[in-house]
């Protein structure tokens, strides 16, 4: 049912716009004593006449004219926020917005929209890639629907989607490049290559330099993990990276204390009234965990169970 307050200005549009009661009763298909009490409640309400007996028909008062410019407006923009909602929330043409870490687009991400995209070429994507810290607080403040993070520890209210080992990324010259495993404390001295501050990397890179007992003073940033794996090859220091992204000239080395990241799903319980982000969520919850699942670097990563909301 239409808002008690906007239906009646809908009404003094029509009146306005028609310049009668009973064309404008037509019009909005209601009977004309129904749109006239509409109208003296409304009158009532505004605290002044809004129409004027003019030989046998009426007219718009002076505050009537005010209002049904005002009303107008109004009425257009509602219409134009309704018309948006509903196609936001549409199954086949509504919108989402989804958020990912750099490095988790670059397969986990695109390989789910494009299996998406086929089953509903007509829902609009916004995506967005960032640091871990700006997409929760994203999900949490309403900017984005939907957003695939991974850290150390879970994040609260998320849904885990499986584990991704962390290696040393060392190049491929490196005197340490052939051991079976490495101790960051055996790495002191080393120049690390680092992601820039608040992205996730960054973060458990940091964390994991700490525990070793070693300063997190990167020699070099940057703010995407494929940059940092090509400065390493290039000899330019050492860093920490998620199993399977080695490229030429590099080697992935296990830490001796293993630690992995959690691939976490996260959304608000704003956004999962609509019809395609529950689809897209849904859709991210079946594939991500097989892809989690699939040897990475000689390594396999670890999917959970049933999916879990922790």
């Amino acid at each position: 049912m239409e808002d008690e307050f906007v239906r009646p200005l809908r009404e003094l549009v029509a009146v306005a716009r028609t310049g009668h009661l009973t064309e404008a009763a037509r019009d909005l298909g209601v009977p004309q004593p129904t749109l006239s009490r509409s109208l003296a409640r409304l009158s009532a309400q505004v605290g002044a006449p809004l129409l004027l007996r003019k030989g046998r028909g009426i007219a718009l008062s002076r505050h009537g004219r005010l209002l049904a410019a005002a009303a107008d407006r109004a009425v257009q923009e509602v219409d134009e926020a309704v018309r948006r909602i509903r196609a936001d929330v549409d199954p086949e043409s509504g919108l989402v917005r989804l958020g990912f870490q750099h490095v988790l687009g670059a397969e986990l991400v695109t390989r789910t929209l494009g299996d998406f995209h086929a089953a509903r070429p007509g829902v609009r994507l916004q995506l967005a890639e960032g640091g871990a810290g700006h997409l929760v607080a994203d999900v949490a403040s309403g900017r984005l629907d939907l957003a695939l993070v991974a850290t150390l520890e879970t994040v609260d209210g998320a849904s885990v989607l499986g584990t991704e080992p962390l290696r040393v990324l060392l190049p491929s010259g490196h005197p340490r490049a052939r051991d079976a495993s490495i101790d960051l404390a055996a790495l002191a001295g080393e120049p690390f290559v680092a992601m820039a501050e608040g992205y996730g990397m960054r973060t458990i890179t940091d964390r994991l330099l700490r525990d070793a007992g070693l300063a997190p003073e990167p020699a070099c940033t940057c703010e995407d993990l494929a940059t940092a794996a090509g400065l390493v090859a290039a000899g330019l220091g050492v860093t920490v990276v998620p199993a399977g992204i080695a490229p030429p000239g590099t080697v992935e080395v296990p830490l001796a204390r293993a630690a992995e990241r959690v691939v976490q799903l996260l959304w608000s319980a704003e956004s999962i009234t609509s019809a395609p982000v529950v689809a897209l969520r849904d859709a991210l919850a079946r594939t991500v965990p097989a892809q989690l699942a699939e040897p990475a670097g000689g390594a396999r990563r670890r999917p959970p169970g049933p999916i879990s909301r922790r």
